[in-house]
């Protein structure tokens, strides 16, 4: 496949995602009026897209396709890093949250909601399938030696299921406040 049509695939995608990543934005432009675990997730957001579209530039000027793809997996690895804070940062916020509420009243403090483990299981499924058969495509791709590509195979199936588990974390806490 060309590079032309990668990259241009690339920008329709990262056209299509500020969806996610003007709000993002936005609650980083707010500044303190938005929690501090609001503002990291915005900026894990942000940071992911912003490597996808880097990485579509690259695609353009570059003739091989391996700095794109570090670039990405470099865009993934920060994001994710960023989102693990965010989760850590909103626990905390939500800790302050009962102590202040136990001060006031301690009847009136809110229980911390655990994820459902069914909505989590289920998303931790398909992150694996999603991710076996990355793996698999990368290993059967062939082209050169199979220490690179296995080392690829396996730190894609590491990314691919960190992001699908923190995906599934969200959405099993979003489906627990509904």
């Amino acid at each position: 496949m060309s590079h032309i049509v990668l990259a241009i695939g690339t920008a329709a995608i990262t056209a299509s995602g500020c969806v996610w990543y003007l709000p993002a934005i936005a609650d980083l432009q707010a500044g303190e009026d938005r929690p501090r675990s609001s503002r990291t997730a915005a900026a894990a957001c942000v940071t992911w897209w912003a490597f996808l579209a880097m990485a579509g530039g690259l695609l353009l000027a570059v003739p091989a396709w391996q700095p794109a793809v570090e670039i990405a997996l470099a865009g993934l690895v920060a994001g994710v890093l960023l989102r693990v804070r965010a989760l850590l940062q909103r626990r905390a916020e939500q800790r302050e949250e009962a102590v202040r509420w136990a001060l006031i009243d301690p009847g009136l403090a809110p229980l911390l909601a655990r994820p459902s483990p069914r909505v989590l299981l289920g998303w931790l499924l398909v992150g694996l399938a999603v991710a076996s058969l990355g793996a698999a495509s990368i290993l059967l791709a062939g082209g050169g030696p199979l220490a690179p590509r296995l080392a690829a195979a396996v730190g894609s199936a590491v990314a691919v299921s960190t992001a699908f588990l923190l995906i599934g974390l969200g959405d099993a806490r979003h489906r627990q406040r509904a």
